[in-house]
């Protein structure tokens, strides 16, 4: 396997032979091992041009890396959601993330909560992505599969824009898996 572009983070190799190589995805293995997680906001009430923020953190010396699986923002329609990288806000409601695998005892290194209000609380960090929900309203997936990694020391925030024109009922979920460096 001496012209193996992969990353072992990414995959794990399952077979012992050369060719055809075959492979596992990170964060079922993460699941398996008791290092997969969900964070929820469950269903928010949020007011037309108001919206739901969720922020997670990953404390500076956590000894881990946190990698997103998937992003997820619901609501009945016109939805704006926006990924900041290192913003953060103060207050807030604490979120516990839940291990993904039902027989591990395991914790998460990562801190978040979650906040609904008109103004943005959000301070400093950089948007790296819109995203805008059709009118028809539904789930809206982000499947980022490992692509954004936090490092120790840095933080992440989901805004979802209730854009509707009246009250919506909001949600953001998240799953994410945690490494050694």
């Amino acid at each position: 396997m001496s012209n193996c572009n992969i990353c072992p983070e990414e995959v794990e190799v399952i077979n012992t032979f050369e060719d055809p190589v075959v492979t596992e995805a990170s964060q079922p293995r993460a699941a398996v091992s008791g290092r997969n997680f969900f964070l929820t906001t469950q269903r928010q009430s949020v007011t037309n041009n108001s919206s739901l923020f969720l922020q997670i953190t990953n404390p500076v010396g956590s000894g881990k890396i946190l990698h997103m699986g998937r992003i997820a923002g619901t609501s009945n329609s016109n939805l704006v959601i926006t990924l900041n990288r290192n913003g953060s806000f103060a207050g807030g409601t604490p979120l516990t993330p839940v291990n993904a695998n039902f027989a591990s005892a395991n914790t998460s290194v990562a801190t978040a909560k979650f906040v609904s209000q008109a103004a943005d609380p959000t301070v400093g960090g950089a948007i790296f992505q819109d995203i805008i929900q059709l009118a028809t309203g539904g789930v809206v997936a982000v499947e980022y599969e490992g692509d954004v990694v936090m490092p120790p020391g840095t933080t992440f925030v989901i805004r979802t824009l209730n854009n509707s024109g009246g009250n919506n009922v909001i949600s953001i979920d998240l799953s994410f898996w945690e490494t050694t460096h």
